[in-house]
């Protein structure tokens, strides 16, 4: 099979162009090019290791035509404004980039600021991609600011998590719930390609890019695009994930808390380390404004931020727990269940707005929304920061709420769109497809 590389040599490319490169299969007789594999890198202009793991990829790409490899492989640069910014180090200049991909966002002329232009250039490049593309996969590449192995993060879908598990690092569910804009987000609920981040290590650490060109690789294997025996060197790049992972590859582990940065004094406390144990209401993880900041849960310290300048919004911390391989297994089958969610949208307090989507008695979703929602497949896509409390409080505060619902009665017409009573809950999109 010919091999046709559209990016030359990657090395010749100027800072501010968007495509890194791009190396494809040549279909001549072919409108789509069937799988294309996107790695997006410098989505924060702190973080390009992804570009210069692409650029490694796409370098031996181009020096060995592997024979075997067949789809295609592009490769974009995210936040160029913050990458090629005057001041080294920029995350971002006025906004986030990988919180602006929402509706409201999205809505906004690119002149709002040099964010939300990056953020419509590169959606409008990934839109092209797919309508050129029988299936796309979206990796977006980072690194953090504190010293962690590297994980991937993605939305609880069954296919996210088969292809991530095909990479043997640590997984954690549920960030679109904590986070709103994300261009993983984005990219699955909008353009139905299996989308997932990932963190291959501490800012300036010289094994992140080989971790995340050892991603690459993988998924080239994963995707079926270049089998692993094909690849154009001996090493097995998997070998690389296992050797960064640790004693924490494929572990998984779910988000359960995120507290957001109020004021630029937010640090970490010394001795605080991602992964780290901590009780609830008891150990101090942070200081702010003075102030000693808790959890309100038990857990484990995830993604502490401890970039030179922080931010009112930033993320401070997450706090996760571990999944346990019998519920992931659980929660597939239960998924292909029609009848259970059925089941679900005739509950008292419940009300179907569509096939996909529910409106659910806040008090009541706060009580079914791990052991129950997560379980079946659903996200929530409105939500307070109500909680259902711990142990028998939990159970008391479950029955109360069902028992309230049930003696209400259903609403003539159903809730309100912008009813604060009730949460929405949708199915994950890559599920129902």
């Amino acid at each position: 099979m010919t091999q046709a590389a559209r990016s030359g040599d990657t090395q010749t490319h100027q800072h501010h162009d968007r495509e890194i490169g791009c190396y494809e299969s040549l279909h001549s007789e072919r409108t789509s090019t069937g799988v294309t594999l996107v790695i997006v890198g410098g989505v924060h202009g702190n973080e390009p290791t992804g570009i210069y793991a692409a650029q490694r990829v796409l370098e031996a790409l181009n020096r060995e035509h592997p024979s075997a490899f067949n789809g295609r492989l592009i490769a974009l640069r995210g936040n160029i404004a913050a990458l090629t910014h005057r001041e080294p180090e920029t995350r971002y200049i006025l906004h986030d980039l990988n919180r602006l991909f929402t509706d409201e966002q999205i809505a906004l002329p690119a002149s709002t600021s040099p964010e939300h232009a990056e953020m419509q250039e590169l959606l409008a490049a990934l839109r092209a991609i797919r309508a050129q593309s029988e299936r796309m996969i979206v990796i977006d590449l980072h690194t953090t600011s504190a010293d962690m192995p590297p994980v991937v993060v993605l939305e609880d879908s069954i296919p996210a998590r088969r292809l991530a598990r095909r990479m043997p690092l640590p997984i954690y569910l549920g960030f679109e719930e904590e986070l709103s804009g994300l261009l993983m987000d984005r990219v699955t609920n909008e353009l139905g390609a299996v989308s997932m981040v990932v963190e291959g290590g501490q800012h300036k650490d010289d094994n992140a890019v080989n971790v995340h060109e050892a991603v690459i690789w993988t998924m080239l294997d994963a995707t079926g695009i270049l089998p692993i025996d094909a690849l154009p060197h001996d090493h097995d790049p998997r070998r690389t994930l296992r050797d960064a992972a640790g004693i924490e590859q494929d572990q998984i582990y779910d988000i359960r808390y995120r507290y957001a940065i109020h004021h630029p004094s937010f640090a970490i406390r010394d001795g605080i380390r991602s992964g780290q144990k901590i009780k609830r209401d008891v150990t101090i993880i942070a200081t702010e404004d003075e102030r000693a900041i808790t959890s309100p849960m038990r857990g484990r310290v995830f993604m502490p931020n401890e970039q030179r300048q922080k931010r009112k919004g930033d993320d401070g911390f997450f706090i996760v727990r571990r999944v346990g391989e019998g519920w992931l297994g659980l929660s597939a089958r239960l998924r292909r269940q029609r009848w259970l969610h059925a089941l679900i949208a005739h509950m008292p307090g419940v009300y179907p707005r569509d096939d996909a989507t529910l409106y659910v008695d806040a008090d009541l979703a706060a009580v079914l929304r791990r052991q129950i929602l997560h379980l079946l497949g659903y996200r929530l896509v409105r939500h307070d920061e109500r909680t259902s409390g711990h142990g028998l409080f939990r159970v008391l505060n479950g029955i109360i709420a069902f028992s309230r619902a049930f003696l209400r009665g259903p609403i003539r017409g159903g809730p309100n769109p912008g009813d604060p009573r009730f949460w929405v809950v949708r199915r994950h999109k890559l599920d129902l497809d």
